[in-house]
């Protein structure tokens, strides 16, 4: 299966008062109903869920993960002809007009793995398989919005571990972000199912997300504090809705790299 990227994953951005309002073909993604709830982003983890915009306005979610990084998807940062779309900006607090805190981007960084193998083609950007699970990024912030917006943690075991955490919670995730059909306000949905735990990695999930999802945190709530062991990536187009489920990128993944680009800046 190949991914088309601009279908699946990337909105270009809209005047909040021209948001478009959900259609027929999104209504198909949905699990049997749309099970989001509007949530004000007070409290964790929340507070360091944020949307990112980039260059050409498109609109991705993220989370914080040390005070100036935040955890997104790789996708969210190239534009229909492949070139990279920068981030330049991430704004948490969201709700409606309203916002706490917005920070301008000094540093985005790709996998790049990931942007050597798309497969630019003439009627858009695809995703072939061997490259998906390296859809993530880490993005460097300007001000470091987690000292008052809280970070969060991210899963730090194999897949093996992960696969246990998952049965300990009898495979419940919650899941939110930012998605086309209401920009400005967050939208979760608690106790949707992960389904399967592949061998490259990719974690697939009945959350339901539409654009403007990618990059948002898939977590695990169990006892004690939320940890993301996820991160959103695509889900199929309305027609492969029956026969497929959503996909994310397990922690296990990019674990080790985001630590890296964590370090990268505490060193400077």
């Amino acid at each position: 299966m190949k991914l088309p990227l601009l279908v699946l994953s990337l909105l270009l951005a809209l005047p909040t008062s021209a948001a478009p309002k959900i259609s027929a073909e999104h209504k198909i993604l949905f699990f049997g109903q749309d099970d989001r709830v509007r949530t004000r982003p007070n409290h964790q983890p929340w507070l360091a869920v944020g949307q990112l915009q980039t260059r050409s306005r498109t609109i991705c979610t993220g989370a914080l993960v040390a005070p100036d990084v935040v955890l997104t998807a790789g996708h969210c940062f190239i534009d229909e002809k492949g070139r990279f779309d920068p981030a330049v900006s991430f704004t948490v607090g969201l709700w409606g007009d309203e916002y706490t805190a917005r920070s301008k981007v000094l540093e985005v960084q790709v996998d790049k793995a990931f942007l050597k193998g798309l497969d630019r083609r003439a009627d858009g950007l695809y995703i072939p398989p061997r490259i998906a699970p390296r859809d993530f990024a880490f993005v460097r912030l300007a001000t470091p919005l987690g000292d008052t917006q809280g970070v969060l943690p991210v899963f730090s075991g194999n897949a093996k571990q992960l696969s246990q955490l998952l049965d300990q919670q009898s495979w419940t995730l919650t899941q939110g972000g930012y998605p086309v059909d209401d920009q400005t306000h967050l939208l979760v949905h608690q106790g949707c199912k992960a389904t399967k735990l592949r061998p490259d990695g990719r974690l697939t999930h009945r959350c339901d997300t539409l654009e403007g999802n990618s990059g948002s945190p898939v977590f695990v709530m169990g006892p004690g504090q939320p940890v993301i062991v996820a991160v959103q990536s695509s889900a199929p187009t309305a027609a492969r809705r029956n026969k497929e489920d959503n996909m994310s990128v397990s922690a296990p993944i990019f674990y080790e790299a985001l630590q890296q680009f964590i370090r990268k800046r505490a060193q400077k």
